[in-house]
């Protein structure tokens, strides 16, 4: 078997446009939380418990309101197991919830996939995040696509920040020098990401002038183990992710 590269070095994406998910690998509960554009409210947790949620008596789940999920975000979720959960806004929200409903809630959480549309008026969720190893293979459901764009436009810098490319940083790594991956950069790379992509911060070629990050099409993956070995095997990248450093802009180049 290939050497398995950190999870930490690289971003696995498969996006299933259709079902509205992106199965991930690389990307922890913090990187998602930090990196949205519209912070989260409270979350309902649909496999586990934290020692700081609240019960609530109706659906007989936990919750995370917005004032304790900062505490949550210390905790390393892999420590959870199954770490299952969606958004809402309003705790009165949840009283609204039919037997129908929270029998889909539960589902959802228990099986890892929709039974039917995993967002639901009555809590005004944008988001079901679904893991039993937060960061090896995570499983996001995105109401709104500019979510997901947002999210990832402002990861991706954030996940350079701390990443140590062969020692080639220096003054580079000043939080500065990270601008945002606009939406129209991004979508330039939406074809590769339904046929399952991974961008690595590993093997960045740079310059005196530029930082290009190598991506590579390596299927749609939802066993991790196979994913990398798979990624491992491959030499040659579908193209670049630019950042010029003098101009602080991002850029896709594809290689014949």
């Amino acid at each position: 078997m290939a050497k398995i590269e950190s999870n930490s070095t690289i971003i696995y994406l498969f996006v299933n446009r259709h079902d509205h998910y992106v199965v991930s690998h690389g990307i922890s509960f913090q990187d998602f939380v930090w990196n949205l554009n519209i912070p989260l409210r409270h979350i309902l947790l649909l496999s586990n418990r934290f020692d700081e949620s609240e019960y609530h008596l109706h659906t007989q789940l936990d919750y995370v309101s917005s004032d304790q999920l900062p505490n949550l975000l210390k905790k390393d979720a892999r420590q959870f197991g199954d770490f299952c959960w969606v958004d809402f806004e309003d705790v009165f929200d949840l009283d609204e919830l039919d037997g129908h409903e929270l029998a889909e809630l539960l589902y959802l959480g228990h099986m890892k996939r929709h039974l039917v549309s995993p967002f639901y008026k009555k809590l005004n969720n944008r988001f079901a995040y679904l893991t039993s190893n937060d960061g090896w293979m995570n499983k996001i459901y995105f109401q709104n696509w500019n979510d997901f764009y947002t999210c990832l436009g402002s990861m991706i810098p954030y996940k350079m920040k701390g990443i140590q490319l062969n020692g080639l940083f220096g003054a580079f790594r000043k939080k500065k020098e990270y601008p945002f991956i606009e939406k129209v950069i991004l979508q330039q790379l939406n074809s590769l990401m339904t046929e399952g992509l991974v961008i690595s911060f590993q093997s960045v070629s740079p310059s005196r002038n530029q930082l290009a990050f190598p991506f590579f099409v390596v299927g749609d993956f939802y066993d991790m183990e196979e994913m990398l070995e798979n990624y491992h095997s491959l030499s040659k990248p579908k193209g670049y992710l630019l950042f010029d450093k003098k101009a602080k802009i991002w850029s896709v180049s594809f290689e014949n």
